[in-house]
């Protein structure tokens, strides 16, 4: 099978460490969090045990300063013993892994310019013998595990190619744009600059939708939002699930808020935090990968989208993502002012001005 669908931390896990347990060349990792917790020492055991002579993990500068979604460097985390150990344990993790001849690197070094502080590597990568790719939403920490997410193993030669090769431009310090067609598979690897025109293709498989939308994500913004409105004006049956207890709560609000104004059927996922993020269009077209459908994916992350035309693959996301993800949530009947919605578009322009103006 070209492409794996692995649902939730655990089964990822099990399927990786076989794949790092085999590897004979290489073991190239990617990731926007990289933690000392035991997630992260999992990972960090099996490279160290791993015989591949070329190991690296790349990760984001974000987990450098934020830890288990918690600021380092906030006054209000200055006693917090917890957060204290664990930027120990993770700095003596890096210090072993690199010991034991693994490279270590880190994208977006932080500055003072807007850019410099907004923009992040936003990816998740895996690289095994450039023969397989995972590619998806997990990230190396507990907190992160915990959530409902997914990853995609894919052992399509050309896509692996194409993916080994943004590995290879993120790890010397180069934000790659580049497109990749083959078969039943689109990649997209965007460079947090031109992501717009490439999330076209996105936009217009909404706008071409015949009958119905299936968006599971814990952040979704405009422009995103405008487009399902126009599906579902169109008739098509749109239905979004987004997690009830998210990690950033104003997702969830906006949400509501948002849904009221466009009549889309938004439902509240229950069992925890859901971090998964997946479009699936006609039962034809399941867009995934690291990107959210939110604003900054669109404009100033760099990510890697993926839009799958699998039919077996299709169907087992259906089977094992979107139906349970459906009987898991509740529907809500969402209710806003005329005033809200208005002062929602308000606030969505001049944040789109303001993006526009700092970056």
């Amino acid at each position: 099978m070209p492409t794996e669908l692995l649902v939730d931390f655990n089964e990822f896990c099990s399927r990786l460490r076989e794949d790092i347990a085999g590897a004979r060349r290489l073991v190239f990792v990617q990731t926007f969090a990289f933690e000392g917790d035991s997630v992260g020492k999992q990972l960090a055991a099996a490279l160290a045990s791993s015989s591949a002579p070329d190991k690296r993990v790349l990760a984001d500068s974000f987990t450098r300063i934020v830890l288990s979604d918690r600021f380092k460097y906030s006054p209000a985390n200055f006693f917090d013993r917890e957060l204290r150990n664990e930027a120990h344990e993770t700095a003596t993790m890096i210090s072993e892994l690199k010991q034991a001849g693994v490279q270590i690197g880190f994208t977006n070094p932080y500055g003072l310019s807007p850019r410099k502080l907004l923009s992040r590597n936003h990816k998740k990568l895996i690289i095994i013998d450039h023969d397989v790719a995972y590619l998806g939403g997990i990230n190396f920490s507990e907190h992160n595990a915990a959530w409902h997410d997914m990853m995609l193993r894919i052992d399509n030669a050309e896509a692996v190619d194409f993916l080994s090769d943004d590995f290879a431009a993120s790890w010397n310090g180069e934000d790659r744009l580049a497109r990749e067609l083959t078969n039943d598979l689109e990649l997209f690897t965007l460079d947090g600059r031109r992501n717009r025109p490439f999330f076209q293709r996105v936009l217009d498989l909404i706008d071409e939708a015949r009958d119905s939308i299936f968006v599971e994500s814990p952040y979704i913004t405009f422009p995103f939002y405008e487009h399902l409105r126009d599906a579902t004006r169109r008739g098509v049956d749109v239905k979004i699930v987004t997690p009830k207890a998210n990690n950033w709560s104003y997702f969830a609000n906006y949400a509501r808020l948002e849904s009221a104004r466009s009549q889309i059927d938004l439902r509240l996922y229950r069992d925890g935090m859901s971090h998964l993020k997946a479009m699936l269009i006609d039962d034809e077209y399941l867009v995934a990968g690291s990107s959210n459908f939110d604003y900054f994916s669109y404009r100033i992350y760099q990510e890697i989208v993926a839009v799958f035309t699998d039919a077996h693959l299709i169907a087992d996301f259906r089977e094992r993502v979107m139906l349970p993800d459906l009987a898991n949530s509740v529907a809500v009947d969402c209710h806003a002012s005329e005033l809200s919605k208005q002062w929602l578009g308000v606030q969505m322009r001049m944040l789109d001005a303001a993006m526009t103006i700092l970056t």
